[in-house]
């Protein structure tokens, strides 16, 4: 019974050839080698088996064994197998399996003991076993090499797609010499040199006779057909096509000169209409596009275009083709010209090569129509790119004129070249791919054509609900309930390209401050969200007919009426009808709606608009996204809630540090759009919904444009109220996370983050004057550490301060401060009980400038001397230190006598607030405003009392004089 057991067969040449084409098909490099590598050694224990038969069968056994020697026999790597591997290895699967390596080699160096280290080498030496190929050198080209004289040592012949796939396979390095190394071992192979001539020579007879022996020949296994039936011209272009990539021009000569000697022995190597492609675009790499007009002059047999040529780069380019092939006057060469022309924006020479095509009667077939746009749209947005660049320098030249503040570039080149591409887009054929139309559509957002990008946009997205309607998507999911709950991808072509189209087009919008056609993009994206939510519940049972669901939609509001329109937007609204979260992302996993990235470009372009309404109803929209990156969902801050246990779940602390920075901008763009727009109130919401929403600290760049605005405003409490509460906010990294740093958050950067915010605030209120108010905030600064303390020594003659570093506003607190702390509040007052007088004169060091902008020209020396003149009262005087020209003195009378101004101003203050609370509390302020609110009763009440008051006070005076 167990010998009649069934089992399955051993694999032959055909299983392991399928296996490793598929893994060819998703790109497993690494797998596919493993497997040559096994039927290496089922071909080597083939031949033991089969000795083993041998002398088994000459002792008179049965020959249980012929089975399984046949079947391991018949697992020997064939032609077919290794051009499948050499298809599929690259520069990426090497470098993974070297990787691999190193990380082996290091834990096992880390880790001292004896069973560590037996494994780790048993784990190695399975792993070269497996990847004998790529473990045993140190380049790809070795690898190819070393297969291919396995080939070789086995007898397995080679062919043109051998060499084919040895060549492409060295294409990641930035030179050629990989490739040149590989063909010049094919050229030097007799074996298939041979083998290409005889494939050669039987299609040329075969075109001239059909049938007969020849058509026999043809038809064997061997012969090779389309492309790789060209044999030497085949190999040769793929070295050309990587000197097209790098633009090696003298690989080129090279691969002519090496075709031009292997001629004499066979006359199959004549340059090919491909080969002259690959030499077109290798000129146009290396921006010669006149060398690529006189090539395609010498094409038509012109002697002194072909001297050009040779002249310039020593090409001979008659003498490597066949009198058959001159003249070449083919579409596809006169379409490489023009894109490569386009390509480095030769438009002159593009379009003297269409006007050639022209007269010879040739027209663009589609691919190359399709080219020339993509081309065409390239150009476009790098026009846009300059036309920008020069609005920014004439804004900074010249006089601002523009509406707050927005950069307004001038359409003309990028315009054009957009609307070209546009007109072309109609000649193409239908169905357009959306690999097509995606650029079109960018284009026109880069050159402010913004109704034809919606167009366009409007157009990918109902070709994207037709495919997800008709069922034309990748893993469309079945009807059962429990594959809808599984997570399976499914998308189409189109529903692949939208996500990032939708991102570009909103940051085309963003850049110039154009939030209307923003909103219109987000009113499109919003209702191609809406239609493939109603599709997922249609497939879910919900809703029983697609054309119900049609005619009973509801009215669905716009984001561009809600925001523009001032209509309240409500607090579920974010995570109930735009918000992507959920069934799009069971659907598609992936964002086919806004996501949190795409509202943040709209308030990035509502912010540069001006427009600070829309970023006010913008903000709600981008809280869930917000929310999502909470220190409180980290796994790190589950592990101390829940007593040191990791929740895998739960993402981790640094990722979602790493999420919440690509968010943060949305709030520094609203606040400033609202510090230019004078909105402190928005400003101050805006950053404590903030806070709310992400327990994190504001960047740094919103909280100073708050300051600034409050400043402005002569709000300066409200600053320091601001900052307080800012700074008060702990760190992200405070969890027990292995010293993760990042961004803000780390020691290092927490401290420069303090700085910035205090540095920030002082500048704002001293330039609003609230000097008092920038004071307290240097104060408090010194006090938690962020700023430094300007007081550097002191001594019997002379306080020193130290300056460097800081800013005028900054130094112009020090200054007060330092002086008022430490002579005022010191136990040597101005003047002391004993009658004597200060007599320290005060040193102020600020450099020399040799860090400046212009060396040993100061900026912070003569700012200083400005601000103690003009800024102080009486003013301070100053005088250089003789041979220290980093340093100011401030004689101790200046300062004796500025002091003595600030008691003064410090009494007249208190006699002010004295009198002030005086009035209140015996009632005179209150009657005094009743008096003014308007005529009453009580009006007349007062006014009465008051006369009798006054009436009597006459007559004191009166008897007063009579007295005297």
């Amino acid at each position: 019974k167990q010998q009649q057991k069934w089992s399955l067969p051993l694999p032959n040449t055909y299983t392991y050839s399928l296996v490793i084409s598929s893994c060819a098909r998703c790109h497993q490099g690494e797998v596919a080698l493993s497997l040559l590598d096994q039927m290496t050694e089922m071909s080597v224990l083939s031949m033991v088996v089969d000795d083993d038969t041998t002398t088994t069968s000459g002792n008179g056994d049965n020959g249980d064994g012929d089975a399984s020697s046949s079947s391991a026999a018949a697992a020997l790597p064939d032609t077919v197998t290794y051009n499948t591997v050499l298809s599929v290895i690259d520069e990426h699967s090497f470098m993974a399996v070297k990787n691999k390596e190193a990380l082996l080699s290091s834990s096992s160096s880390e880790r001292g003991d004896e069973n560590t280290a037996t494994t780790t080498a048993t784990t190695t030496t399975r792993h070269h076993r497996h990847h004998r190929y790529l473990s045993e050198h140190e380049k790809i080209v070795n690898v190819v090499l070393d297969i291919l004289n396995s080939m070789e040592e086995r007898g397995v012949s080679r062919d043109a797609i051998t060499y084919y796939n040895a060549i492409m396979a060295c294409r990641s390095k930035n030179n050629c010499d990989d490739a040149l190394l590989i063909l010049r071992k094919a050229f030097s192979d007799s074996d298939f040199i041979q083998a290409a001539t005889t494939t050669m020579m039987s299609n040329n007879n075969n075109n001239n006779n059909n049938g007969g022996e020849i058509a026999e020949e043809a038809s064997s296994p061997s012969h090779l057909k389309g492309r790789a039936a060209t044999g030497l011209v085949f190999v040769a272009n793929a070295a050309l096509s990587i000197a097209a990539k790098y633009g090696d021009i003298h690989a080129v000569t090279t691969v002519l000169s090496m075709l031009s000697k292997t001629r004499n022995n066979c006359n199959s190597t004549k340059l090919n209409s491909e080969s002259i492609k690959h030499i077109i675009r290798t000129l146009g790499k290396i921006h010669d596009c006149e060398a690529i007009l006189a090539l395609l002059i010498c094409l038509r047999g012109q002697d002194f275009a072909n001297d050009i040529l040779k002249e310039r780069y020593s090409i001979d380019i008659l003498s490597n083709m066949s009198e058959k092939s001159i003249p070449m006057i083919e579409e596809e060469v006169y379409s490489a010209a023009i894109t490569s022309c386009l390509r480095h924006d030769e438009l002159g020479m593009a379009d003297q090569i269409l006007s050639s095509m022209k007269k010879n009667g040739l027209t663009l077939n589609q691919r190359s129509l399709k080219e020339i746009i993509a081309e065409y749209c390239r150009m476009a947005m790098t026009s846009s790119k300059d036309e920008f660049k020069v609005a920014r320098l004439a804004k900074r030249q010249e006089a601002d004129t523009s509406r707050y503040g927005i950069v307004e570039p001038i359409y003309i080149t990028s315009r054009a070249r957009a609307k070209a591409a546009l007109t072309m887009l109609r000649a193409v054929e239908k169905p357009v791919p959306p690999s097509l139309l995606s650029p079109v559509a960018k284009a026109c957002c880069a050159a402010g054509l913004w109704q034809d990008a919606r167009s366009i946009l409007r157009r990918m997205h109902r070709a994207a609900i037709h495919e997800l309607r008709q069922g034309n998507y990748y893993g469309s999911p079945p009807l059962s309930s429990s594959s809808l709950s599984s997570p399976r991808r499914a998308g189409g072509k189109f529903l692949d390209e939208l996500p990032r189209l939708h991102r570009s087009l909103l940051k085309f919008c963003a850049k110039g401050g154009n939030i209307t056609p923003a909103l219109n993009f987000a009113d499109d994206i919003q209702f191609l969200a809406s239609q493939i939510r109603q599709h997922g519940k249609s497939l879910r049972g919900t809703m029983v007919k697609i054309e119900e669901e049609e005619t009973e939609q509801p009215e669905l509001i716009t984001l561009s009426s809600r925001l523009l329109m001032d209509i309240p937007t409500p607090d579920n609204i974010p995570e109930t009808d735009f918000s992507n979260a959920g069934a799009l992302s069971n659907m598609l996993e992936r964002p086919a709606g806004l996501t949190g990235q795409d509202w943040k470009l709209i308030l990035i372009a509502a912010s540069r608009g001006g427009h600070w309404k829309v970023c006010v109803g913008t903000l709600p929209f981008i809280r869930p996204y917000v929310k999502e990156t909470h220190p409180m969902y980290a796994r790190e801050s589950y592990a101390q809630t829940s007593g040191g246990d990791l929740s895998p779940s739960r993402p981790s602390l640094e990722r979602l540090n790493r999420k919440y920075d690509r968010i943060a901008r949305a709030l520094t763009a609203a606040i400033l759009c609202f510090e230019a727009r004078s909105q402190y109130a928005w400003a101050i919401r805006a950053i404590d919904d903030w806070i709310e929403w992400s327990g994190r600290r504001p960047r740094k760049e919103a909280v100073a444009s708050a300051c600034r605005v409050l400043a402005k405003r002569y709000r300066g409490q409200e600053v320091l109220t601001l900052v307080s509460k800012v700074m008060n906010i702990p760190a992200t990294d405070n969890f027990d996370n292995d010293g993760l740093e990042y961004d803000d958050e780390s020691e290092l950067s927490d401290y420069t983050y303090g700085k910035a915010i205090y540095t920030e605030s002082i500048n704002a209120l001293h330039k609003s004057g609230l000097y008092e108010e920038a004071d307290q905030l240097y104060a408090e600064g010194i006090s938690n550490g962020h700023l430094p303390w300007a007081v550097v020594g002191s001594d019997k003659k002379q306080l020193r301060l130290d300056l460097h570093g800081m800013s005028a506003a900054v130094a112009h607190s020090a200054v007060r401060v330092s002086l008022q702390r430490e002579i005022m509040g010191s136990h040597q007052p101005i003047i002391s009980s004993d009658g004597a007088t200060w007599s320290k004169d005060v040193m102020i060091i600020t450099g020399r400038g040799r860090r400046s902008g212009e060396r040993f020209r100061p900026i912070l020396r003569p700012e200083v001397q400005r601000m103690l003149t003009e800024e102080f009262y009486p003013p301070l005087g100053t005088s250089s230190i003789r041979g220290n020209m980093g340093a100011l003195l401030v004689p101790s009378e200046d300062i004796k006598a500025w002091l003595g101004h600030q008691q003064q101003q410090k009494g007249d203050r208190l006699l002010f607030v004295a009198d002030m609370l005086r009035d209140i509390s015996s009632g005179n302020r209150l009657e005094k405003a009743l008096l003014s609110s308007g005529k009453s009763r009580i009006e007349k009440a007062l006014r009465m009392k008051f006369n009798k008051l006054e009436n009597s006070g006459l007559a004191e005076n009166d008897d007063d004089d009579d007295e005297q």
